[in-house]
């Protein structure tokens, strides 16, 4: 892998570096739509500027095992982390609306494309030092140190906010994301890449559609991003315009509670993975869990934030059990190699932020706000007959 530093320091330091990056990445992530509501004229179309960064997200996507055949993992990372410090300094001073609202926009479509490349980066880094039987387990584990940092985050941005006072969320991720361009420069610089296989991307859609388990837990994989997506952009904007709960306390009370079964529950359920049940049982019940959690969202009139915080906290107790089921059985059937593979499974997140908001602002002509959250929730059942027609791992 690398000389100078053992596999296991490597291992632990990628852990780190995750962790830095997940939380950087998250400290915003629920203050996001409001922040660029400030700039567009209407709230409704919020999810067009997510979308129109995507395009951009799986372009880059899909050159990726190119630019890691050319250039290496290494330089790649440190690239993209770059770029994402400096474009996070950008938007700490553009945060008022009253600046530069075509500069701050421009900003905010860079910061979401490079925040999808770096998590790509540190996922190659993970693959290449993980051994195939503990795949589970080490997903899962890899999995929880994101989520941890991904459930603390938003706690943190809570108690900085006051009053939209953006600027002190996008000056801290900065700082952090700066510590984690460090470990990666200082640590990771004679690291040692797998050979990547480049397919052209009509072979590798190929490859998938011929093998009914890929295809199917791939499509699981883009259900579950396209959940997180309209969680991200449209649950704080109800919360707060239509529930009338105050943004502080969205971000410091309820969002922390409902992102706790990632941290609790993900290393747990990959273990059972990998020694007793396989994937397919916990992929079903997780998938009617969300569904019917997601649903009840549609009818919840009351604005109590413990009420919310239990509610939300269901919904992503069955996204936990999917979310580190998709990852052991994707990762059980591909390589550190497999970039092509690897590359076109995580596409599925940047898709769904392109497909996901456009669905969004379309239905929002036409329905109740609250109605998003019924649809979502009959998506998310729709996913129990691919996730039951797999081939389990045990």
């Amino acid at each position: 892998m690398t000389t100078g530093v053992s596999k296991k320091a490597l291992f632990l330091l990628v852990y780190l570096t995750s962790f830095l990056y997940s939380f950087q990445y998250a400290l915003p992530l629920y203050i996001e739509s409001s922040f660029i509501s400030q700039f567009l004229s209407s709230e409704k179309v919020v999810g067009l500027i997510f979308s129109f960064a995507a395009i951009f997200t799986v372009t880059y996507t899909f050159l990726l095992p190119r630019i890691l055949k050319r250039f290496g993992n290494y330089w790649a990372t440190l690239g993209a982390m770059g770029v994402e410090i400096v474009t996070l300094v950008v938007l700490a001073f553009c945060s008022d609306p009253a600046t530069s609202p075509i500069l701050a926009l421009i900003a905010f479509i860079v910061f979401l494309v490079t925040s999808s490349v770096i998590f790509l980066n540190l996922d190659y880094f993970v693959e290449n030092f993980t051994d195939n039987e503990k795949t589970g387990s080490m997903r899962g584990i890899f999995m929880t140190v994101l989520n941890i940092a991904v459930a603390t985050a938003p706690f943190v941005a809570g108690l900085m906010l006051t009053d939209h006072d953006f600027w002190k969320i996008w000056a801290a991720a900065a700082v952090i994301m700066s510590l984690g361009f460090f470990v990666i420069a200082k640590y990771f610089r004679n690291y040692e890449d797998p050979h990547y296989l480049v397919h052209p991307f009509r072979a590798t859609f190929r490859i998938v559609r011929e093998s009914h388990d890929l295809h199917s837990i791939i499509l699981m994989h883009f259900l579950l991003s396209f959940f997180f997506v309209w969680m991200v952009i449209y649950t704080p904007i109800y919360l707060n315009t239509d529930m009338g709960i105050p943004m502080n306390e969205i971000l410091s009370t309820i969002i922390p509670i409902a992102l706790l079964p990632f941290v609790l529950f993900e290393v747990f359920f990959g273990r059972l993975a990998d020694t007793k049940y396989g994937e397919k049982e916990m992929l079903t019940i997780g998938f009617v869990i969300m569904g019917v959690s997601t649903a009840t969202i549609a009818w919840m009139t009351s604005s109590n934030v413990y009420l919310w915080a239990a509610l939300l906290f269901m919904t992503r107790f069955g996204a936990s059990a999917v979310e580190a089921m998709t990852e052991s059985y994707f990762y059980k059937k591909v390589g550190p190699e497999d970039a092509h593979l690897i590359t076109f499974m995580r596409t599925m997140r940047a898709t769904s932020y392109i497909i996901a908001p456009i669905i969004g602002s379309l239905l929002l002509m036409f329905i109740d706000f609250r109605f998003l959250f019924l649809i979502l929730g009959i998506l998310m059942i729709a996913a129990t007959p691919y996730s039951l027609t797999i081939k389990d791992t045990k």
